[in-house]
């Protein structure tokens, strides 16, 4: 029983240590564990010379030897077999990496992940996006070579767009492939077209909106670090080209960044004669889309009728275009951070620009200022955006995408980010709370007293009336005929850039009564000595540093 119980005592012992060892994976690694375990092969010996002091009856010293010896070798056939396994694998990634030295592209497509620092760290993780075609199966083979040197885990993604009959064709080869080659996949899909009908947006817009919404909602879920997509040098040529036939600026014509975010292109200075040669040697497998091939697309016809007229006319012009947008992400990013140093430091809903300051910037920095204190606030700006801010008189407004608003004064120009307008309240007599207010609606003789717009002549309103924002449109009728309401505040000296802080009146059918503060409708106005029901709308705080 002594023999049994030290045997069984030390072989928990080895058991409990080899799973610390397997749990933590170091079997991947060189085997430091494998010699630090052999020197526990050590302790047999000794176990042995106990043993034999221990046991007197030379059987029961023959028996617990014969034990020592069987656990003795069948750890050390085990570790063997590891590191015989380990030193496999080694050989294995050894001969995939001189194989991508086969292929002096793929090197430099590695030397430029290293040099913008695409790749994850050793055990992070790096999510694929692969549509299953020539390009995306390359670079998934690509990465999964690079994956075994490096240390990090590979993940594929690949969205469904369910535009054309052959998309599940597609999808299946995808999950075929990685299967395979043991490559944890996540699909996802959506109806584009239904989403982009919904949307008002193009069927293109829509693809590749939604695409990047998986692709980051799987990078999330698995923990990815990077995002790599399979943009290459002809890629790049051709963004550049769409960017300036539509007039884009110095941003535009930048091209594809190699890194966004987490979004990589470890292949975009990549040729494609070079992904089609590491295709064809390494027998990847893949589908063609047959809509890359349909002319009507501005992109498609690019790529398959102007650049190979570019390229024949100027041999070797893609690369160079490619080229020339490096070049001008990079003066774009030194012009964006000269532009950011002059931008007054303020955070909140407000930015504001001295007359100063533009007036001592020419066109170019003054434009890009105007563009950057709108991104600041969360919008986008176009070209024609942009110059018509800049041109704003003295008292000027403009409301612009994004919920923002830019109005000028003499001494500045402000861009703010305007509140989500309130919903219409329907109202009811007594007091009721609307857009951070109080409203007060009361039937009175003494109204005279009231803000212009805010009495109503009683008898004249028939069924509820409802409170909403003026939204920039309607007339009023005045004593002598018509007028527009912007006149109407323009008469009261009210500037433009106040103006969404006088509500309006609508009757139940949906007719522009009265804006408070300002006027009603003359057919609609009480008479001296009339009761009226009068409108106070008592809003919350707002600050009058914008004057």
């Amino acid at each position: 029983m002594r023999v049994w119980g030290g045997f069984l005592l030390w072989l928990a012992a080895v058991w409990l240590l080899l799973r610390w060892i397997t749990h933590r994976k170091r079997w991947e690694r060189p085997p430091v564990w494998e010699l630090g375990t052999l020197v526990l092969l050590a302790v047999l010996p000794y176990g042995c010379l106990v043993t034999w002091r221990f046991f007197q009856s030379p059987k029961a010293r023959l028996t617990a030897m014969a034990v020592w010896a069987a656990a003795g070798a069948l750890l050390a056939v085990w570790l063997c077999r590891r590191y015989l396994l380990w030193r496999r694998e080694s050989r294995r990634k050894d001969e995939r990496m001189e194989n991508l030295r086969g292929f002096p592209a793929m090197e430099r497509a590695l030397d430029f992940c290293r040099a913008h620092h695409m790749l994850p760290p050793p055990g992070g993780v790096m999510l694929c996006a692969v549509s299953g075609g020539r390009d995306s199966m390359a670079l998934l083979h690509f990465l999964k070579t690079v994956s075994l040197r490096e240390g990090f885990a590979l993940h594929a993604a690949h969205y469904n767009h369910h535009l054309r009959p052959t998309a599940n064709r597609d999808e299946n080869l995808v999950r075929q492939y990685c299967r395979q080659r043991e490559i944890p996949l996540t699909c996802g899909g959506g109806d584009v077209a239904a989403w982009a009908r919904k949307q008002g947006a193009s069927v293109e817009d829509a693809a590749r909106t939604l695409r990047y919404r998986f692709l980051e909602e799987t990078a999330d879920a698995v923990g990815a670090e990077r995002i790599a997509t399979a943009h290459h040098v002809q890629d790049n040529a051709e963004t550049v080209l769409l960017h300036l036939l539509r007039g884009s600026g110095l941003r535009g014509l930048g091209g594809i960044p190699p890194v966004r975010g987490r979004i990589v292109r470890p292949f975009l200075e990549t040729d494609r004669r070079d992904i089609d040669d590491y295709v064809a040697r390494e027998e990847i497998p893949y589908t063609e889309d047959e809509t890359n091939a349909d002319t009507t697309y501005t992109r498609n016809r690019l790529r398959w009728e102007i650049l190979p007229l570019l390229e024949e006319a100027s041999p070797g012009c893609t690369g160079r275009i490619a080229a020339a947008a490096g070049l001008l992400r990079e003066e774009e990013a030194h012009l964006t951070a000269e532009c950011k140093a002059l931008l007054p430091s303020e955070t909140g809903d407000v930015i504001r620009l001295p007359a100063t300051l533009l007036g001592q910037q020419d066109a170019a920095m003054r434009r890009r200022l105007v563009r950057e204190g709108a991104r600041r606030l969360g919008g986008e700006l176009t070209a024609q955006q942009t110059q018509a801010v800049l041109e704003l008189g003295s008292g000027g407004s403009l409301d612009l995408p994004g919920g923002l608003q830019a109005f000028r004064q003499s001494h500045r120009l402000t861009l703010r980010r305007l509140p989500p307008p309130p919903e219409p309240l329907v109202l009811r007599r007594g007091e009721q709370t609307w857009n951070g207010g109080v409203v007060r609606v009361e039937e009175t003789v003494q109204w005279e007293h009231l803000p212009p717009g805010c009495a109503l002549a009683a008898e004249k309103v028939s069924g509820p009336l409802t409170i909403a924002p003026w939204d920039g449109t309607g007339r009023l009728t005045v004593e002598n005929g018509s007028r527009t309401v912007k006149r109407l505040f323009a008469d009261r000296k009210i500037p433009a850039h106040r103006r969404g802080e006088h509500p309006a009146l609508y009757d139940g059918a949906g007719r522009l009564l009265a804006v408070l503060g300002v006027a009603a409708d003359w057919e609609f106005r009480p008479r001296p000595g009339e009761r009226a029901m009068t409108v106070v709308w008592e809003g919350e705080e707002r600050s009058h540093e914008l004057l």
